[in-house]
């Protein structure tokens, strides 16, 4: 009998008992009280979307206007915020105008919810923006005292020249490039000290509006390249042409793909996650380009530029591993498989070298992807200190790529123990020292200084990516999939967020780490949380017409974060991902690509994806029906066991997979934004031998921590000490009433007088010692321990070899102790020419029998930077502090 088109001995009626109708053009997908998802069309109050065919979607939504980001530059220099902070308009000229509102110089914005509603539609034409300064305060502080202190540089004793700098033509962020009367001077006309500058913009919506004054995607390229999908639902259909065009249109000149269309440049992390997603499955050879030019010189994968100078403050770089193991398994190709298997291979090493912690089994390093240091971390962490850090999600993609590197081994006939041995250690760290119990998720990071402690947030990337790669175990899936803190728009990235900090990876929504989060539910079968993915991916690519980067989490707007790009690549992996990933279920092994679909009751009926390219096969795949698992499947019109593709099949085949029509209740955990309350600024009185702290707002108890671990809970703002002859770090938490706390404190160090040594560097100078790459290959101190135990090493230093937010000259130096390697030392950048600027390294815990000792800090080609040339520090000297 026949089946649509698919041959099934015996099924029809069968089949349409358990199936549901292919869909009416109106049935509804999913409703809430936030947004509504059907077969063609997505309604969120006052605004819908609506397919019109599978290559037309239109749109009421205000379209994604242009941003412009810009500073302001007092006497020609760059001295208004330190990087990462900006003022922020999008232009919706109405009248061939834009007026900004009047900033106050040095006054940095503050986070606010934009909302739909209150963006009008703007003109396409372009647009006179007239920019408002306000300096009247840096005037009278002139007047008065003959200077003013701007936040960054150089004190001012004459305000002008006057410049804004920016991101947008005409703008530029070098001022150097500006001169008096340019464009780009503001100027107070009447003295008043308002000074204005009015320059020309245009719009450059990405989106035209049609005849009826809608946003409109049409398609315009074609996608025969690509796997053909067809379904009942059309607005399905039409979201997965559009992200297949984005794709296309990523594509740069070299065959690599960019970031998104706001971001030319290929990112080791996005490429990777993408390749994850969906990139391995249409479109792998685009992605192997992509994942070599990540690959330095030496044969190691790039950590992209970043906090105090990248790797090894950051060492999620392993993202590739995981892509590479994609892009493996859908082609076969073994030829990348002992070249992809030798990058990864000596990126581990230096990264077991220098950022793995024997005593937990994991690895330190910034959390993957959430990169923007104040948007996920307590302000007073230092790149040092966030090098300290074990994060979940990187920590969940370390052990992802030990796994890889085990299945490459076993693939390539070399023993794999090792590298199954050490995803057992981080995945057992992970068990131990990460996962709460009482709140049904993992910690998102463990940190401090000497003594670290865990952040209970939810850090939404890092559990999916535990979840999909298997370091969270099995018995614990149903419980993160239901406590997790889930929003009406998607998966907040963290949550509870953070008190007054511009939305960008705090309070927002990133499509492509909700596309995770329902990628991981489908695995575990946990329905109501696939349901709500789906209809959460749908609703902003089809409101918005492209696949946004981020957007507001309270709100679901994409307006209002401090950085947004259409067409994200990693968005579009995610938005094509809930077809490959969740609908069709599609899993790439080593001998098989197997199908798992998870299928909604309202998604049912015949869905066909065509053109599949695995390895010598191309697939046409059905799928049938809903339900959370396969009832039975057909190769070539044959009942076969599994549903799944064998990788030595060759040439064209049809697989068509039926649902079991089983679709169980399950729960989400559905919360509202919550802040927490600012982290307290606690320091201590030495004569009183008090810890004192200002009253946090919103706080209604305190918590006092000693050496990671509290101890007491109050309502004061101040607590007792006592300096013994060990260190103790005390730390301060606000809780709020609902119990809501904030991060802890900086730490602060409680020892009595003269029980730390210092030890300076043979042959240093009058204050510090020169390191360069190399240069001195050993630099050795000695230290006499009377009374043996454990001890905190760390080395006071100054890097100004570049910004503390990118670039990547971090400088690395393993120590030895007696001989034996102890750990290595991180002395990340702390500000371009700030050699001034003193900080301290991660400690190192050592313990030291009493006797003389030999201590040495030595330059290793383990210890090598992203840089390669340039690994350049001054060391001041090493402190050496008893621990209890």
């Amino acid at each position: 009998m026949l089946h649509g088109r698919h041959w099934i001995p015996g099924l029809a009626i069968a089949t349409m008992a358990a199936a549901p109708r292919c869909a009416p053009s109106q049935e509804v997908l999913f409703h809430s009280p936030a947004f509504e998802v059907s077969t063609n069309r997505v309604r969120q109050g006052p605004f819908d979307a609506v397919a019109q065919s599978r290559d037309t979607i239109t749109s009421n939504y205000p379209r994604a206007a242009r941003e412009v980001h810009f500073k302001f530059a007092l006497g020609g220099a760059d001295n208004e915020f330190p990087p990462g902070i900006e003022h922020t308009i999008h232009l919706r000229p109405q009248g061939g105008a834009v007026a900004t509102p009047l900033y106050a110089f040095a006054v940095p914005p503050q986070p606010f919810l934009p909302r739909a509603e209150d963006s009008a539609e703007g003109e396409d034409a372009a647009a006179r923006v007239t920019i408002r300064l306000d300096l009247r305060a840096v005037r009278r502080a002139i007047a008065e005292r003959g200077y003013y202190d701007p936040p960054l540089g150089a004190r001012v004793r004459a305000i002008e020249p006057v410049f804004v700098i920016g991101d947008t033509d005409p703008l530029v962020w070098d001022v150097r490039q500006l001169k008096p009367g340019a464009p780009q001077e503001l100027t107070d006309r009447d003295g008043d000290g308002i000074y204005e500058a009015t320059l020309s913009f245009r719009p450059e919506y990405l989106r035209p509006l049609s005849a009826d004054g809608r946003a409109i995607w049409s398609r315009r390229v074609d996608l025969s390249a690509y796997p053909a999908m067809t379904s009942p639902h059309v607005l399905a259909d039409a979201l997965y042409r559009l992200s297949l065009e984005e794709l296309h249109e990523l594509r740069r000149s070299d065959g690599a793909l960019a970031a998104g269309a706001k971001w030319p440049g290929v990112w080791t992390r996005d490429v990777a996650l993408s390749t994850v997603l969906a990139l391995a499955f249409v479109a792998p050879d685009a992605a192997r380009t992509s994942l070599m030019m990540k690959v330095d010189s030496a044969g190691r994968i790039i950590q992209d530029t970043g906090t105090g100078g990248s790797w090894p403050i950051s060492t999620d770089r392993m993202t590739w591993a995981l892509a590479a193991w994609e892009v493996y398994a859908m082609t076969g190709d073994h030829d990348w498989l002992r070249q992809a298997y030798d990058i990864i291979r000596r990126s581990a090493e230096a990264d077991r070298h220098a950022a793995f912690d024997a005593r937990t089994g994991l690895m330190r390093g910034e959390s993957s992807f959430l990169d923007w240091r104040e948007q996920s971390y307590p302000r007073w962490m230092q790149p040092a200190d966030i090098y300290q850090s074990e994060a979940l999600g990187t920590n969940a993609v370390h052990y992802g790529a030990f796994r890889v590197l085990g299945a490459m081994a076993r693939a390539l006939g070399e023993s794999s123990a090792v590298w199954d041995a050490r995803a057992g250690a981080v995945r057992s760290g992970m068990a131990a020292t990460l996962w709460q119990p009482a709140l049904g998720w993992h910690a998102q990071f463990r940190y401090g200084r000497v003594s670290l402690s865990r952040s209970p947030s939810a850090e939404a990337l890092g559990e999916a990516l535990a979840l999909v790669t298997g370091a969270t175990p099995s018995a614990q899936r149903a419980r993160v999939l239901g406590a997790f803190p889930l929003m009406p728009f998607g998966t907040p990235t963290i949550w509870p967020f953070i008190a007054d900090v511009p939305f960008y990876h705090n309070a927002t929504i990133w499509p492509f780490v909700t596309a995770y989060w329902t990628w991981a539910a489908a695995d575990a079968q946990a329905t109501a949380a696939v349901e709500h993915g789906l209809a959460a991916m749908a609703r902003g690519a089809a409101l918005f017409l492209t696949n946004k980067e981020n957007m507001v989490a309270a709100t679901g707007h994409f307006e209002g974060t401090a950085l947004n790009s259409d067409r994200q690549l990693w968005s579009v992996a995610g938005t094509l991902a809930m077809s490959y990933r969740v609908l069709f279920g599609m899993r790439a092994e080593e001998r098989r690509l197997a199908f798992r679909p998870m299928v909604p009751p309202a998604y049912g009926g015949e869905r066909t994806l065509r053109g599949v390219r695995y390895r010598s096969a191309e697939l046409t795949v059905t799928v049938l029906g809903h339900g959370t698992g396969v009832a039975r499947a057909w190769l070539d019109e044959r009942p076969v066991p599994r549903a799944e593709v064998l990788a030595t099949t060759s040439g064209s085949h049809t697989l068509v997979i039926e649902m079991d029509g089983r679709w169980p209740a399950s729960r989400i955990n559905l919360v509202e934004a919550r802040v927490a309350p600012a982290t307290p600024v606690a320091a201590l009185d030495t004569a009183a031998l008090r810890l004192e702290w200002p009253a946090v707002a919103r706080a209604s108890r305190y918590v006092v921590y000693r050496d990671g671990r509290a101890i007491d809970t109050v309502s004061a703002t101040a607590v007792p000490v006592t300096a013994r002859s060990t260190l103790a770090e005390y730390q301060v938490q606000a809780l709020d009433r609902a119990g809501v706390g904030s991060f802890l404190s900086e730490p602060v160090r409680v020892i009595a007088a003269g029980a730390e040594r210092f030890l300076r560097p043979a042959g240093a100078r009058d204050t510090a010692l020169r390191l360069e790459r190399g240069r001195p290959a050993r630099v050795a101190f000695e230290v006499t321990v009377r009374r043996g135990g454990r001890f905190a090493l760390d080395a006071r230093y100054a890097n100004g070899s570049g910004p503390i937010n990118t670039e990547d000259k971090a400088a690395v130096r393993t120590l030895q102790l007696d001989g034996r390697t102890a750990g290595v030392l991180v002395m990340p950048q702390r500000g371009s020419g700030r050699w001034d600027d003193w900080g301290y390294t991660n400690p190192l815990i050592l313990s030291l029998r009493p006797g003389r000792h030999v201590l040495s800090l030595e330059w290793t080609p383990l210890d090598e930077n992203m840089n390669r040339h340039v690994s350049t520090a001054l060391l001041q000297q090493l402190r050496v502090t008893p621990l209890p």
